[in-house]
C-alpha cells in the first residue's frame, strides 16, 4: 500500500446490510481511481498505530455492533485526534455502542428507522468540497435514520438535511 491508503472496513456484530459487498467494491475502485491505495477488510487486526498511519482515510462502511478491540478502539481515537479522516458510511451510526468517544464524534447515535421511503433531500452546506457539486434539493428513497439526539445540538457540520415533511 502506498502513504494514502483508504482503509475501507465492513465488520458487523448486528444487523449485517447486504449492500455491503457492493459498497465495498464502489468505494476501493472509486479510492484506486483517485491515486489512493486501497483495502476492504473486516479484521480487527488492521486497526494499529502502524497500519493506521499509512492512511488518508478510514471508512467504517454500514459497521454494526461492538465492532473494534479495546486496543483497535485507542489506535482509531488517536489517528483521528491527530488528524486522520474518518467517513462512517450508513449503519456505521449504530456502532460501538459503549465507545462515549465514536458517539461525540459522529454526534448522534442511530435509535432506528421506519421502512423505505420517499423524501427530499435539501444540500445546508454547498460550498463543502462534498456537496458542491450536487443540487440544493433532490429526490431520494431511503431508511430514513431516526437518532437518539438532534446532531444539530453537536459539535459536528451538517451537510445535507432530509425534508421530514417529505
Amino acid at each position: 500500500m502506498s502513504t494514502s491508503d483508504v482503509l475501507v472496513y465492513t465488520r458487523t456484530a448486528g444487523y449485517r446490510h447486504d449492500s455491503i459487498p457492493a459498497g465495498s467494491d464502489a468505494l476501493v475502485g472509486m479510492a484506486r481511481e483517485g491515486g489512493f491505495g486501497a483495502e476492504a477488510t473486516d479484521d480487527t487486526a488492521v486497526f494499529t498505530p502502524e497500519r493506521l498511519e499509512r492512511c488518508a482515510a478510514v471508512v467504517l462502511l454500514s459497521t454494526t455492533g461492538p465492532v473494534l478491540t479495546g486496543p483497535g478502539r485507542a489506535t482509531l481515537e488517536a489517528y483521528v485526534r491527530a488528524g486522520g479522516g474518518l467517513l462512517a458510511v450508513h449503519a456505521a451510526a449504530n456502532a460501538e455502542p459503549g465507545w462515549p468517544f465514536y458517539g461525540d464524534l459522529l454526534g448522534t447515535r442511530f435509535a432506528g428507522h421506519p421502512p423505505l421511503q420517499p423524501g427530499l433531500v435539501h444540500v445546508e452546506d454547498p460550498a463543502h468540497p462534498a456537496t458542491a457539486h450536487l443540487s440544493a434539493e433532490w429526490a431520494w428513497t431511503d431508511e430514513w435514520y431516526d437518532f437518539t439526539s438532534h446532531p444539530r445540538d453537536a459539535d459536528v457540520r451538517v451537510l445535507l438535511r432530509a425534508d421530514e415533511s417529505t
